[in-house]
């Protein structure tokens, strides 16, 4: 009797076993499918349409899109970050529903068109299994700026602290080992910044220093109530002002292999070394938003997949990485080698993730701003 219950059991098993592996393969079979009818609808299409904050080599790392797929052609748009919120908001006003993807950043998005309800959620469009797959990603979850969770898909993790450069005949490197060695009585006057309240580069920098935690507030107060420090809004004023010695300090500053081909005596702080909690952040070009009534749904869909997709997104920060960018991909599948060994995230190490919904919201640190710096 018990030879034959064990052998009923078994079979049982077998039979239980042969139904799982029949449902997930009709499970796969069909997610293929899907994926082939979504594909050819693209094809039919024959475009999409991407509005990119432009920085750096975005349009070139986009643009490989077409390698893979060169039946459907892209359609690249983008102006200066003040002016692609309004850009976009205005074009939909006069009912002109140009633009399948928005890859522009953290604050249009998220400031801008989530809260006019001008996103369809992102996240019915994932199609392909490797792209679905949680376990691919950091911290084995998708990344979503929104609080919903659906409609701004964070796919670049990069370790972020804001830029100093510095004059090399006037400061020693290793006086530096926090940005509370910035408010220090001997730097007062000497210290420009690119202006924290403009789009770009210093406004995300500013969000970042409000949110690491042993820094925010009480720092950004002293730095710019204390320090008399200067503002500038042209990254290239600032930079010559640092290379020809008016200031020892530069906050927010970028190019320096510009600056260092040039034989200017200015230089970076190695800042990820100092004490502060890293951050990490999508930066400028990390995120990724589905334009609602989209003119290119399907090449949208298919966009969105190759783009996060292990192949593209190894091809993403390849091409984005240079001496002045740092870019890294959220997905753990991929070589890293791109990323300066440095720089590159640390497993286990408790990061700032700045693209929470809460972090994400400028108004805090606008209103600070508001309060702190009268120029």
């Amino acid at each position: 009797m018990k030879s034959l219950l064990t052998a009923a059991i078994a079979v049982f098993a077998i039979a239980a076993g042969l139904v799982a592996g029949s449902s997930q393969a009709q499970a796969a079979t069909a997610v293929d499918a899907e994926w082939a009818r979504t594909v050819e609808a693209a094809k039919k299409e024959g475009k999409v349409s991407v509005f990119l904050y432009q920085r750096d080599n975005v349009e070139a790392a986009v643009k490989a899109f077409e390698k893979k797929y060169p039946e459907i052609q892209m359609t690249v748009a983008s102006t200066p970050a003040a002016e692609t919120g309004p850009r976009l908001m205005a074009e939909r006003r006069a009912g002109k529903f140009l633009w399948d993807i928005c890859i522009c950043g953290p604050t249009t998005p998220f400031g801008v068109l989530y809260p006019a309800k001008a996103l369809d959620p992102i996240k019915p469009a994932l199609l392909l299994p490797e792209v679905v797959d949680p376990s691919k990603w950091w911290d084995g979850k998708h990344q979503y700026m929104d609080g919903e969770g659906s409609y701004i898909f964070v796919y670049i993790g990069s370790t972020d602290l804001p830029n100093v450069f510095y004059h090399k005949s006037q400061v020693d490197p290793r006086e530096f080992k926090s940005y509370w060695d910035m408010v220090q009585a001997k730097w007062r006057g000497k210290i420009v910044a690119l202006d924290p309240r403009q789009p770009g580069r210093q406004r995300v920098g500013g969000r970042v220093l409000y949110n690491i935690p042993e820094l925010g507030e009480k720092f950004l107060t002293r730095l710019f109530t204390e320090m008399d420090v200067t503002l500038s809004r042209d990254e290239r004023q600032a930079m010559d002002w640092l290379a020809v010695g008016k200031f020892a300090l530069c906050l927010f500053c970028g190019n320096i292999e510009a600056a260092r081909t040039q034989g200017l005596p200015v230089e970076e702080f190695d800042v990820f070394r100092w004490k502060e909690t890293p951050a990490l952040s999508s930066g400028s070009n990390g995120s990724i938003a589905l334009m609602n009534q989209a003119p290119h749904p399907a090449a949208a869909k298919v966009f969105i997949n190759w783009l996060l997709s292990r192949d593209g997104q190894l091809s993403f920060q390849k091409i984005m990485n240079s001496d002045n960018l740092l870019v890294e991909s959220l997905r753990i599948d991929i070589s890293k080698d791109a990323v300066p060994a440095a720089q590159r995230r640390v497993a286990g190490v408790k990061y700032v993730n700045m693209d929470s919904a809460e972090r994400s919201n400028q108004e805090p640190v606008n209103k600070l701003f508001k309060e702190i710096i009268k120029k």
